[in-house]
């Protein structure tokens, strides 16, 4: 048996538009609330960069932030006075940057933070860590990428030294200052390289693409990067460490240079297939 609904029609009709009424102002609110949070991540950027000096970076952000700061201005927002201050001294600043005395001023710079350029670095083209990382200057766009042979493109930024030095220290660190376990790199190859020989329906002891256990390694392991697996492959070769289980690991080349990588040691040593060979 079903109860009566005790409650009449006319406060069901009102339940109905105070949920239509509480859900705009709930919407209204969020509004709000998304836009200051955009303000404050706004001022949290041009404080990091007044206080760094990073005028190319501080006309960036303002030119990203275009659409918001369209919206501030037609509200008439008491912050858009003081950005438009900011916005006049950096473009001032650029307006004052000569790029031709960039060469000395990044090699300073560099010398500074302990990051030497390699000594064939000329400019735009400068390289780091025996030409690991290559940063690229665009003059006209004020604009600095990062890449090296495993990604194109790391980062771009806007072309501030100070900001330019973070990036490739935090990339440097990123690539070369983790641990290093032989074993642990070696059990990892063996075991891809073992899945994907029955994959391919090959068998123990046939070569296997470099880039086969890179990709399998991309999906099959979080945070990936195969600019850090190109180190770690460098490193078990350096150091001869390339037995595991009675199995020793060799790498071979072929012609084609565009599917293999060149190992980070000296002299350098293109690869592009993996082999373990019975001890």
């Amino acid at each position: 048996m079903t109860a009566a609904n005790p409650f009449p029609e006319s406060l069901l009709k009102t339940a109905q538009e105070q949920k239509v009424i509480a859900t705009q102002q709930a919407e209204e609110k969020q509004s709000l609330a998304d836009k200051a949070k955009r303000i404050q991540k706004l001022w949290e950027d041009i404080t990091k960069f007044v206080n760094n000096g990073w005028t190319l970076h501080l006309l960036n952000l303002i030119d990203k932030e275009k659409s918001l700061l369209k919206e501030m201005q037609g509200e008439n927002h008491p912050d858009i006075e003081k950005i438009n201050e900011f916005q006049k001294i950096a473009k001032e600043a650029a307006s004052q940057i000569k790029f031709y005395l960039f060469p000395r001023e990044l090699e300073e710079a560099c010398t500074l933070a302990n990051l030497p350029l390699d000594r064939d670095s000329p400019h735009p083209n400068y390289k780091f860590e025996k030409g690991f990382f290559q940063l690229y200057i665009d003059d006209h766009k004020k604009t600095a990428r990062l890449s090296n042979s495993e990604s194109t493109r790391l980062c771009e930024i806007p072309a501030d030294i100070g900001a330019i030095i973070e990036v490739v220290q935090r990339e440097h660190k990123r690539v070369f200052d983790r641990t290093f376990d032989s074993k642990k790199v070696l059990k990892k190859l063996r075991n891809h390289y073992l899945a994907i020989v029955k994959a391919q329906k090959c068998k123990d002891g046939d070569s296997i693409s470099i880039r086969h256990i890179t990709s399998r390694l991309g999906k099959n392991e979080k945070g990936f990067r195969t600019d850090e697996f190109l180190i770690d492959l460098s490193l078990l070769v350096e150091k001869g460490e390339v037995e595991i289980d009675g199995w020793k690991i060799d790498f071979q080349q072929s012609k084609d240079t565009s599917q293999g990588m060149y190992l980070h040691i000296e002299p350098r040593r293109y690869i592009d297939r993996v082999i373990f060979k019975k001890v």
